[in-house]
């Protein structure tokens, strides 16, 4: 006789069927939720560069204005008309303002040794050897110069490739090359800024263009061989640092080291007006140790003599609150884009990184977003 297996055994049978099921789908659904984060982080296609840009002619300098002179007033009846004409040429030349000459320039000072910038600068004149310079004269022709070009699309760049030349201090002189890397494929983008000087480095950020906003999905930090990251979770709302095992949630539009400076040039391009001395602009940055707020403060224009040429630019500072932290100082040109074309990161007094751009090169046929 065939015997049956009990109902207790045959019970047993069927829970083990549907574990092993559940657990299959469940690999699966693992599986494919990997493939589509890989797909997502996946580096874009690389473009390829054929257009060097150039810096555009700055807007000429608005004339000085000068009050009319007022009309004369009508001689008395009884006045002679001998007694007329000298009467009004004498009124028409005490309106018109005294023709002085200007007094020469301040002497430039080095406003990356400094840490800051003079208020103004210089109308036409050529920089010292100094990269970056800045005069107390003609601050008429630098807000002219430094007024941005028209808004194009949605203010984003096309895929851009500036060039540095790196110098700095770190147990002695430092020199060598390093690149910010912009590349956009629809909403989708990449920003990686790298060097190598003594020992290379990377910082790259990987996501979304969210309108006027960009989006970090993975910032990753490399120095030599080590790798830190920051992973933004968006369904969840949440973000998580591999070196700081705190979850914090995500707030709006927050940055990374990475992003922080494309997001910050789109700003000069959509809002200028918000770049003035003095101004303050802030943003939540998260690095593989957790999250912070970054204030930079508008210092003014100053001349930066790059491989493109010597360009007007806004200078922002960030200046280092707590011991170790990050001082940063960002020269940005509204001749070339408003893209920045001078970086100096500072890790402390004796220890800091110039970035001054060398060439900057865009994808054949780019044109504004």
């Amino acid at each position: 006789m065939t015997r049956r297996p009990s109902r207790p055994a045959a019970w047993a049978a069927a829970l083990l069927l549907v574990a092993l099921v559940a657990a299959v789908h469940l690999l699966v659904l693992r599986w494919l939720g990997g493939a589509m984060q890989a797909a997502g982080d996946a580096p874009l296609a690389p473009p390829v560069y054929t257009e060097l840009l150039k810096p555009a002619a700055p807007p000429p300098a608005a004339p000085p204005l000068r009050t009319p002179p007022p009309a004369p007033r009508p001689a008395p009846a009884r006045a002679a008309p001998a007694a007329v004409a000298p009467v009004a040429v004498a009124s028409a030349a005490a309106a018109l303002p005294a023709s002085t000459p200007s007094a020469p320039a301040a002497p430039a000072s080095n406003a990356v040794a400094a840490g800051g910038s003079a208020p103004d600068l210089p109308a036409a004149a050529p920089t010292p050897p100094a990269s970056t310079t800045a005069a107390a004269s003609a601050p008429s022709a630098a807000a002219s110069a430094a007024e941005p070009a028209p808004v194009a699309g949605d203010g984003w760049p096309p895929s851009t490739r500036l060039s540095y030349t790196i110098s700095g201090n770190w147990r002695g002189r430092l020199h060598g090359s390093g690149a910010l890397v912009w590349t956009v494929d629809g909403d989708r983008y990449e920003a990686t800024l790298s060097g190598s000087a003594l020992i290379s480095f990377a910082y790259r950020s990987t996501g979304r263009i969210d309108g006027g906003w960009l989006a970090p999905q993975l910032y990753t930090e490399r120095v030599f061989t080590r790798e830190k990251s920051v992973r933004f979770d968006r369904a969840d709302g949440t973000v998580h640092f591999s070196a700081n095992p705190q979850v914090v949630p995500l707030q709006p539009h927050v940055q990374d080291s990475a992003s922080l400076f494309l997001q910050i040039a789109h700003r000069l391009t959509t809002q200028p007006a918000a770049f003035h001395p003095g101004a303050t602009l802030t943003f939540a940055v998260a690095r593989p140790s957790g999250m912070t707020d970054w204030s930079f403060t508008v210092e003014g224009t100053d001349t930066v003599t790059t491989g493109a040429g010597t360009l007007a630019c806004w200078h922002l500072v960030r200046r280092s609150t707590q011991p170790n932290e990050i001082g940063a100082q960002i020269w940005l040109a509204p001749q070339l884009q408003n893209l920045p074309v001078q970086i100096l990161l500072q890790q402390s007094a004796d220890s800091d990184l110039l970035f001054t751009l060398d060439r900057a090169e865009q994808a054949a046929g780019a044109s504004p977003r």
